[in-house]
C-alpha cells in the first residue's frame, strides 16, 4: 500500500513539473492564462499564473490582428454583431482546457496586444470564420456594414 500511495505521489510530481514546464513564460508569450471575462468579442480579460497579482489579475488583453463589432454603438446590426462575437468569444475561452497569448507587445492604450491561442487553434481565426470580425493591423478602420457579408481576408 504504501509502495503505491509513493508511486501515485512521484507519477504526480513529474506530471506536474511537465506541465508547468510547458507553462513557462517568455518575452513573447504567456502560456496557460485562465480567463476571467470578455468585454466584446477582441478585448478580453486574463489572470496570467506566475506573475504578482498587480500584473497579471485581471488583465485586459487586446485580440491581436483583427476587429470585431462594438457593441456601444448606434448601429443596430453592428450592436448585434458585437453581442454575438462576444458570446461566441465567450463560450470558446470558458471551455478551453488551455489558453496561450504569443507575439505579445503592448498597444498604445497600454493593453496587451497578442495572439489569443485556445487549444492550439487562433481565436481571431473562429471570428473571422464566423463574419464576427475583419482583418485589422491598425491604423485607420475602414467603415463597416455589419448587416452585409464582410470581405474576404486577403
Amino acid at each position: 500500500m504504501k509502495d503505491e500511495f509513493v508511486k501515485y505521489i512521484l507519477l504526480f510530481i513529474i506530471s506536474f513539473n511537465t506541465w508547468s514546464s510547458d507553462c513557462q513564460h517568455t518575452d513573447t508569450k504567456f502560456k496557460c492564462v485562465e480567463y476571467v471575462d470578455n468585454y466584446d468579442g477582441d478585448t478580453i480579460q486574463v489572470d496570467i499564473k506566475g506573475v504578482h497579482n498587480l500584473l497579471g489579475k485581471r488583465i485586459n488583453v487586446r485580440l491581436k490582428g483583427v476587429d470585431a463589432p462594438e457593441i456601444r454603438t448606434k448601429s443596430k446590426c453592428e450592436k448585434n454583431k458585437g453581442r454575438n462575437a462576444k458570446k461566441l468569444v465567450k463560450s470558446l475561452l470558458r471551455k478551453a482546457k488551455r489558453i496561450d497569448l504569443i507575439n505579445i507587445e503592448r498597444d498604445k492604450y497600454f493593453r496587451i496586444l497578442a495572439d489569443i491561442i485556445i487549444d492550439g487553434k487562433m481565436l481571431s481565426g473562429y471570428l473571422v470564420k464566423n463574419n464576427l470580425a475583419y482583418e485589422y493591423h491598425g491604423g485607420k478602420r475602414p467603415k463597416i456594414d455589419w448587416c452585409k457579408r464582410l470581405p474576404a481576408s486577403k
